[in-house]
Parts: C-alpha cells; sequence; structure tokens
C-alpha cells in the first residue's frame, strides 16, 4: 500500500509548480501532468493509497481529472486534490501536449519536477489566461527568468510573437507588474490569436471532446444534494455551516437553501419561524394551491438553480425540505389530504441525502417550548417513520454533542461520495 504522494512512484508524471515545500506542506491544489499511457495506473494508485480515500473525480477539462482524496488524521479530517492533466487546455485551446509538459523533467528530492523552461512558459500562459498574476507567481516568473536567460525571451516571442513577447519579458525582470496587469486583457487576445497562427485546426481538437466532456458532468453531476430535517432546537443551521466549513475541500463552492429552490418565493420568505404552529391552517383550496406551488418551485428551481450548482460540483444543502411537510402539517397549515401530498412528493426531484436529526421528545421540548411536550412526541416519531420509509434517509442522535453530530453526518457523507465515485468508475456497484 502507497501513501499519500508515494502513489507517483511508479507513474510517468512532473509536478508543474509550487513543488518546494513539499513534501511536508502541500499546496492547494497538486498541478501535475501525467503520461497519457499512465493516467489508468495513477488511477489505481490514488485508490489503493493508504490512509486516505477517493470520494470525488471532477473532469474539469476533456483531458484534466481533479482527484479528491479523503485523509483522516485522527479525529482531523482534511482533503488532498490532485489534479493531474495529459496535456494542458483551457480557454479553447491546447497549449502544451503531455510530451512537451514532460521534456526535461528532474528530480528534485524524491519527486519528478518540470523543467525550468516548461515551468516558465506554464507559469506565464496560465497566468494570462486567468487574467491575474499574484505576487507568488510573478516573484516565481521573474526567477525563472533570470535563471533562463534568453531560453526565456525565446518562449514569451514564440507565446506571444516578438513585440509582445519583448515588452512582457521587460515588465517581468523590472518587476513592473501594474504595467503587465493593466495590459492582461489584450495579453490574452493575444496569446489566443497566435496560437490559433501556428495552429489553425486547435480550436477544433479543443471542443469535439469538451462537448462530450460537458454532457457527461450535465449527466452525472460531481456536487452532492443534502436536506437536513428535524424538530426545531435540532441544530440543522449549524450542522449546515459545519458542514460547509470542513467539506469545502471535496467542493468547489456551496448552495444553501431554506425548504426549498426559492425560485417563486417573494423577498422576505423563507425567514426563520419562531412558532411553528401560531398560525391557523389555510382552507382546502388554500393547501392544494400551495401543493401547486410547491410542485412548480421545486422542479423549475431544481432545473435552473439546484442541478446547474450540482454539476458546478457544490454542495448544495437544503434546511428542511418538503418531505417535511408530511411530518408537521400543522406548521405549513396545510389541511388538505396527506395521500395527495405525498403523490406530488412522488413528482419532486429527490435529495441525494436525508439527514434526519433525533431529538427525545423531552430535549425538543426544552430546547423549543412553544411546540407541546405531547406534539413533540408525535413529530418524533413521524419522523423516525419518514426515515424507514426512505432509502436514502439517515437518522443521526442530535442529543449528543455536536462535533459527535457533525463527525457521523460527515462520515455518512463521504461513505456516499467514495461509493459514488468507485461506481462511476465501474469498481463498485
Amino acid at each position: 500500500m502507497k501513501t499519500h504522494l508515494d502513489v507517483f512512484r511508479d507513474v510517468k508524471y512532473a509536478i508543474l509548480h509550487s513543488w518546494q515545500g513539499l513534501p511536508e506542506h502541500l499546496p492547494s491544489d497538486l498541478d501535475i501532468v501525467v503520461a497519457p499511457e499512465d493516467l489508468p495506473k495513477l488511477e489505481r494508485e490514488l485508490l489503493q493509497a493508504e490512509g486516505t480515500r477517493l470520494v470525488n473525480l471532477l473532469q474539469h477539462e476533456s483531458t484534466c481529472y481533479y482527484f479528491v482524496l479523503a485523509v483522516e488524521d485522527g479525529e482531523k479530517l482534511r482533503f488532498l486534490p490532485v489534479d493531474a492533466a495529459t496535456d494542458y487546455r483551457r480557454n479553447g485551446r491546447i497549449w502544451f501536449t503531455a510530451e512537451e509538459l514532460l521534456e526535461g523533467r528532474r528530480r528534485w528530492k524524491e519527486f519528478w519536477v518540470a523543467s525550468s523552461e516548461v515551468e516558465f512558459k506554464y507559469l506565464l500562459v496560465k497566468k494570462l489566461l486567468k487574467q491575474a498574476v499574484p505576487s507568488h507567481a510573478g516573484a516565481r516568473l521573474q526567477e525563472l527568468a533570470e535563471e533562463l536567460g534568453a531560453t526565456a525571451d525565446e518562449a514569451a516571442q514564440r507565446l506571444l510573437g516578438p513585440e509582445w513577447g519583448a515588452l512582457v519579458m521587460g515588465w517581468i525582470r523590472t518587476g513592473e507588474w501594474e504595467a503587465l496587469e493593466g495590459h492582461l486583457p489584450t495579453l490574452k487576445h493575444v496569446l489566443k490569436r497566435e496560437r490559433f497562427k501556428q495552429d489553425p485546426l486547435n480550436p477544433l481538437s479543443y471542443w469535439l471532446p469538451e462537448i462530450k466532456r460537458v454532457w457527461q458532468r450535465w449527466r452525472h453531476p460531481t456536487g452532492l444534494w443534502v436536506a437536513v430535517l428535524g424538530p426545531d432546537g435540532s441544530g440543522k443551521s449549524t450542522l449546515i455551516a459545519n458542514l460547509e466549513k470542513d467539506l469545502k475541500g471535496a467542493f468547489r463552492r456551496t448552495a444553501r437553501f431554506h425548504l426549498m429552490p426559492g425560485l417563486l418565493r417573494r423577498r422576505g420568505d423563507g425567514r426563520p419561524v419562531t412558532d411553528p404552529h401560531g398560525k391557523p391552517p389555510r382552507s382546502l383550496p388554500a393547501s392544494l394551491l400551495k401543493l401547486l406551488y410547491y410542485l412548480l418551485d421545486y422542479n423549475l428551481g431544481y432545473w435552473l438553480k439546484v442541478r446547474p450548482a450540482l454539476v458546478r460540483s457544490s454542495l448544495v444543502t437544503f434546511d428542511r425540505y418538503y418531505a417535511d411537510l408530511f411530518v408537521d402539517p400543522k406548521r405549513y397549515r396545510y389541511s388538505g389530504p396527506i395521500w395527495l401530498a405525498r403523490f406530488v412528493g412522488r413528482l419532486l426531484p429527490k435529495p441525494d441525502l436525508l439527514i434526519i436529526l433525533d431529538l427525545p421528545a423531552e430535549v425538543a421540548h426544552a430546547r423549543k417550548p412553544e411546540v407541546p411536550l405531547e406534539e413533540a412526541r408525535r413529530l418524533r416519531e413521524r419522523y423516525l417513520e419518514l426515515a424507514r420509509s426512505l432509502p436514502n434517509a439517515h437518522v443521526v442522535d442530535a442529543s449528543k454533542p455536536l462535533e459527535e453530530v457533525v463527525t457521523e453526518v460527515e462520515r455518512i457523507i463521504l461513505d456516499y461520495m467514495s461509493a459514488r465515485t468507485l461506481r462511476r468508475l465501474g469498481l463498485k456497484q
């Protein structure tokens, strides 16, 4: 069994930048180029790495794979991202092949790293395309320019043409970062134009496989949708806040909703309810109209708000969900038949995971005295019945200390993500 960075030993690769602190200090993500024939081997090695498990795999370009490994150090959870590519492509162009990026690679400690010339070209192109040159990247470009001398000038001129290449090298060598940043939009245009002049079919080579990748990302989103249910006072909002903080390394972003997507919600709706049973039930016609409202909001909101967030690798959380209506119709002032509400529920999109926070009725009543003890008992039993009826529901004891609750829910989420990733790789059904 190999551990963490040892997985690269049998793979032809090179770390492209920011390796100086390895292995003690990992960068925010590890950018490596891998020989195309060795990509399956890297995947196998990552799956076998001791003390880690693969919980997500994002294909952010047709040849670029972002592996997310979960590492548990005692009770502490952290994520090791590995950004592996078989070429460098971005913004509609293929900039370097694997062969070009691996050329002249060299040993540094126990790792293979890119040659100085490759690192310089890669950093220059990447920062111009991203339209930002942070201070550490500028300092590294300046250091490499000094080391490479005329070779750096030749590389810049091949990428940007003689005139712009000379200007950029002058700004880098003299540290005129304001001048460089002031011309970033123009330089990006020049960079793409020069690449097209050198290889007119390059955009076609980029976009044909990209169409397939985008379709696959839409069909199989790499985000996760988690709905949290439970009585008032069970700690739903606090749990969600902790999940967003602790799991951010496994996702690109987060999106939080209250009860429903809120596509049709008026401004000001969705605020916390302080007296859940304080208002009388709606009339039957009004209750039926409310079901129609839910039907439209959940379905339209899913395709316009939730699904795009999942495709963008977001952790999507719902504080309460439609199924809450079956448990506590008084809270939603619903006076229609429960069977009809359940039928509408079958027509709605479903979360990947449903977390039900369970509290003894006495504890729930003590935290929220406005809910009578007998009602708290009924609500608890209904939540447990709901959990038994849904295959993706997990009951968590919310009377435990917060840290234990958060740890248990995070373990449920990571178990699900790990199994999903293996299933998508064809390794587990």
